[in-house]
C-alpha cells in the first residue's frame, strides 16, 4: 500500500520540520500535524507562503514528542499492509525519519516517486480544488492524485 507524504520546513540550508501531511492511496486516511515554529529560522519564502497557511487545522499543533507518538499510532493501522511512504523530495524522507526518532519500523519503507508524478495533474489538483500548495497535507493529496502508475517500467520492482 502507498502512503503519500509531504513536509514543510524552515529552510533548505538547515531544514527543521514545520508540518507534515500523509494520505493513504485510497484517500480515506489522512494525517496532519504542525510543530512550533521559530520564524527567525525560516527563509523569506517560508514566511510568506508556508506560515500563513498554519493554524487552520484543529488539533494539528503539537510538540515533537507528541508528533512522534501520533505518527507512530497512525502508521500502525497499516503495518500488516507493508506500506511504502512515497515522497517527491528526499528531504521529506529525512524529515519523516527525524519525526520518527530515526526508528523506522521494519514493515515500513520509503520511495522517491517524483519521476512517477504527472506534473500537469499535480498543478490541476490545486486549481480544481481551489487550494494552495506548500501546505503539507494539500501537497501530499496532490501527489497521491498525480501519481501515475503508467510511468513505472514493466520490469521495475517499485513496490
Amino acid at each position: 500500500m502507498l502512503i503519500f507524504i509531504d513536509t514543510e520546513f524552515t529552510d533548505f540550508a538547515n531544514a527543521e520540520l514545520i508540518s507534515i501531511g500523509l494520505v493513504s492511496e485510497c484517500g480515506l486516511h489522512e494525517f496532519y500535524a504542525e510543530l512550533p515554529v521559530d520564524q527567525s529560522k525560516c527563509n523569506d519564502f517560508v514566511v510568506a507562503t508556508v506560515l500563513p497557511q498554519l493554524g487552520k487545522v484543529p488539533a494539528a499543533h503539537c510538540s515533537v514528542d507528541e508528533l512522534q507518538r501520533r505518527l507512530r499510532l497512525w502508521l500502525e493501522q497499516f503495518s500488516a499492509r507493508a506500506p511504502v511512504i512515497c515522497f517527491d523530495y528526499d528531504g521529506d524522507w529525512r524529515l519523516f525519519c527525524h519525526a520518527m526518532g530515526y526508528e523506522i519500523p521494519s514493515w515500513l519503507r520509503g520511495k522517491n516517486i517524483y519521476k512517477y508524478l504527472d506534473q500537469i495533474a499535480l498543478q490541476m489538483y490545486f486549481i480544481d480544488n481551489r487550494i494552495k500548495d506548500h501546505h503539507a497535507l494539500n501537497d501530499a493529496k496532490a501527489n497521491c492524485h498525480a501519481f501515475d502508475r503508467k510511468k513505472i517500467e514493466p520490469n521495475e520492482m517499485l513496490f
